[in-house]
Order: C-alpha cells, then structure tokens, then sequence
C-alpha cells in the first residue's frame, strides 16, 4: 500500500498492511530541528517560512527524507503572496534581518524563546468584547475566495502537486470555538463567563465558527485528504459533560459536516482527558481520535478508549513523548508501542502516534527509532 492508501484505509475502517505511524504537529517537530534536518542554521527557517512555494517544498522533503512521518503536514496558511515578494535578507552586525522593501521593516530572523522550541505561545487574558456589537467588529470572518486570493494556500498546494499522490496530506486545520474565545475574552475569563454569560460565549462561538468554515473551505480547496480540529481545553480537566455538549459539540459537528461535505476525512485532537465524553466525540461523525497521554488525574487508556468506541471511529495511540520517547530506553519504547498496538486492535481503524508533539531535546535518531518500530506494527501481528 501507498502511504495515502494505508492512511485513509485506517481512517475508513479498511483492511491495511501495517499501522500507519506519525506525531501529529510533526510540523512542529520540523520547526524546532531545521537546522538539524536539514544542515542550515537555525534563523533560516525564518526565511523558509516565506520562500516560493518550490522552494518552501524542496526543503520540506529534506526533511521529511529524514523523519518520514504519515499524514504529511505542511504549512497550512501562508503569509499573504505580496507581503512574502516584498521580504528580503538583510545582515545587521552580522545578524540576520528581513527587510520589509516598501514600508522599511526590520525583523530579526533570530529570536531566542524560553522554551527551546522554534517559537513560543501565550493564551491571552485580555477582555476585548464585552457585547454582540464588540464581537461582530472584532472577529472577522474572510471568505475563503479571497484567503485563496492572498496566497494563502500556496504551500499546501505546493505540498499536494509534490506528494499527493502517494502520502496523506493533512492540509490544516482549525482550533475548537470554546478556546477560541479566549482571544476575545481572556483565558481566565472565559471558563467564569461559561457560567455568568453563555449566551454571549454562545454568540462568541457561532461567529468564531462562520470564520474556521471558511477556513476550512479554504485547505479543501487545495485537494489533500484532511482538515483537523484541536478541540483545547474541551476536555475532563477543564469543563464539564454538559458544558461539552453545550459550547463544543454543536460547533464540532457543523464543522466536521462542512469537512465531508467537502469530500475530506476529518481528525479530532483532544489534549487533555476525554474518557468521560467519549460518546458525545463519537456524536460529532468525525474519522479519527486524537487523545492526550495519562496525566493531571485523568486516564487515557487506549485498550478501555477503543473496546468502548469500538468500530464507530478509529484511533490515534497516546504515546507519551517525553516520558517514553525522550527519556525512555529502548526496551521501554518498544514495549510501549506493542502495548498500544494491542490496544488498538480493538478500535475500527489504529493509528500509532504521539499523544503530544515531540519535544526540541528529543534528537533524530530517537524519532527514527520510534517510526521503524511503529512500522513493525499491523493488525496481523500479535
């Protein structure tokens, strides 16, 4: 099999020759060790980020030669087409610039985080709406014909003309509309406004919907194979069974309709516990699951999530990459692949996959160790 056919045969419920094996964000992965896949320094992923689409590609597949992870994941939103023409490389004591050539702009292409990786993230706790009106200036919905007009599909189409007739392409995909608020509200605010004001989250929510269906028409109209859902902070740990069913479940419905209606498979990606609302996930019609690692009291387990979803969805495995992959020997990490191929036997469809992305100290070799072993793994191994 092809892996395009292994990968939507898992995700259908269809016979297949092996587990297909991945880390979902793997792109993430490639951000954070460019310069060790492919020998350049670490500042020109700055530069890659922006470069033609041919380009851009090129240097994907170098990457990718090394870490040959399944559902392929590109940049799924490129930088508008003439802001990227106008960029160029400038040094500046011998640092490394891009060069806005029509408003002047300097932005350094080296940029040290605190975490290690490529870049990092802040939830906002920020209240910017505070009425229908705020909601309806603040959160713009732009339709996909003119997303597509921009450019913004570029390197996905570039990754889908290189690859798409043999991988799996995971064009993009879309964060749920309950942490979406957050940008409007205030991460804090928002799990008290659940309480205090849901019918202004409720209105939050619908609009914050209108603006993922466009995007989502938007990665389908670059001809991969799926769109995602990160549904953050839907989870056992965060909000409740009846908060579930009324701030998420609507919205991931529609949203995974729209994703069919456009001829792709659709994933949902769940960080955090979800043993609790398992039925309600399987409600949404989505293909595929997701699910964090064990930890923060709940429990993950793949063997109890797939006997009890049974052939009603496949799953993804939960492999814990720091505690097994970075840190764990090789012993461990092997029999924690088998342990969770067991598991997933049960499920309509397996996936053998990280519950999380993989860290920046996770080196290559062991990321290579991981994907040989997952391949050993298929339904017809006991």
């Amino acid at each position: 099999m092809t892996s395009k056919q292994r990968v939507r045969a898992a995700l259908s419920g269809a016979p297949v020759d092996r587990y297909p094996v991945t880390s979902l964000y793997h792109d993430l992965y490639y951000a954070d060790h460019f310069a060790e896949l492919t020998g350049l320094p670490q500042w020109r992923r700055g530069l890659w980020r922006l470069a033609p689409p041919e380009e851009e590609v090129e240097l994907y597949a170098q990457m990718h030669a090394q870490a040959p992870f399944e559902l392929l994941q590109p940049q799924h939103t490129a930088p508008p087409r003439a802001w990227r023409e106008r960029q160029e490389l400038v040094m500046r004591d011998e640092r490394p610039f891009l060069h806005d050539r029509e408003t002047g702009e300097l932005v350094p292409l080296e940029v040290p985080t605190a975490s290690g990786h490529a870049s990092d993230y802040h939830a906002n706790e920020t209240q910017y709406v505070f009425d229908r009106a705020d909601v309806n200036a603040r959160v713009q919905v732009v339709p996909a014909e003119r997303q597509l007009a921009d450019g913004a599909n570029d390197y996905i189409e570039a990754m889908v003309a290189r690859f798409g007739a043999e991988e799996y392409i995971l064009s993009g995909g879309v964060i749920g509309t309950l942490y979406s608020c957050q940008q409007y509200v205030g991460l804090t605010n928002l799990f008290a406004m659940l309480v205090e004001a849901p019918e202004l989250i409720e209105y939050l929510s619908q609009r914050i919907l209108e603006r993922n269906l466009e995007t989502i028409r938007r990665f389908a109209a670059a001809g991969g194979d799926a769109v995602y859902i990160d549904d953050a902070t839907a989870t056992s740990d965060m909000i409740s069974v009846a908060m579930y069913e009324r701030f998420c479940l609507p919205y991931i419905r529609e949203m995974v309709e729209e994703i069919h209606r456009l001829g792709h498979q659709a994933i949902l990606i769940y960080f955090g516990g979800v043993a609790d609302r398992l039925e309600q996930i399987v409600a949404t019609g989505a293909e595929g699951l997701s699910y964090e690692a064990s930890m923060k009291g709940y429990v993950n387990d793949t063997a109890d999530i797939a006997e009890r979803i049974g052939d009603r969805m496949t799953l993804f495995s939960n492999i814990d990459p720091v505690r097994v992959i970075q840190n764990g020997s090789d012993r461990e990490l092997e029999a924690e692949i088998t342990r969770q191929a067991e598991g997933g036997r049960r499920a309509r469809g397996f996936i053998l996959s990280t519950a999380s992305p993989l860290t920046p100290s996770t080196p290559l070799h062991r990321v290579q160790h991981f994907l040989a072993l997952g391949r050993e793994q298929g339904p017809s191994h006991n």
